[in-house]
């Protein structure tokens, strides 16, 4: 319980309640059951600010670490459409990748019983705009989780050429 003065009338203090002069104006007190102290209102200020900061500062961090992400996802396969492309990546498919995702993508190859988790069906990827071509190399490149990164192994036209082969297995088809 606090005292807050006012130096307006309030019907609802008494005329006997105690006053003090400050500046040439008279205050009365009111009793109130809680009182919010300036210390307790910076306090939360202070926390809510070191909150909101602590926040953003997060964020910039989680988007600078997934920035590589995020330009990947406006990337487009320069090799789009062309038979020559699927053709190459058909060949690097057959040696590198159909131990996992089996022969035509589904994720059923022969090493999946020694894998914890399962490959994707890649055949049932989403075709752009909803999974972008440049998310895909940027999977191949990069890996994620029990997927190795090949980036060390395939340069970048490789890396399409197989975005190329995935794509050409997809039993999605484009809506227009």
């Amino acid at each position: 319980i606090g005292t807050l003065y006012s130096s307006e009338y309030s019907g609802g203090v008494d005329a006997a309640s105690p006053t003090m002069e400050k500046g040439g104006v008279k205050w009365r007190s009111l009793k109130c059951t809680q009182v919010v102290t300036r210390r307790q209102v910076m306090k939360t200020t202070s926390i809510f600010k070191s909150s909101l900061l602590i926040f953003l500062l997060a964020m910039v961090v989680l988007s600078y670490m997934q920035m590589d992400l995020l330009v990947a996802a406006f990337q487009t396969n320069p090799y789009q459409g062309s038979a020559d492309s699927v053709a190459r990546g058909e060949t690097l498919w057959m040696q590198y990748c159909m131990a996992c995702h089996g022969r035509e993508g589904a994720g059923d190859g022969l090493a999946t019983a020694q894998l914890s988790v399962k490959p994707k069906d890649l055949t049932m990827v989403a075709l752009p705009p909803v999974f972008p071509d440049g998310i895909l190399a940027y999977r191949i490149a990069n890996g994620k989780k029990t997927m190795p990164a090949w980036k060390d192994v395939f340069p970048p036209d490789q890396v399409w050429d197989l975005v190329s082969y995935i794509r050409s297995k997809s039993k999605k088809t484009a809506k227009t």
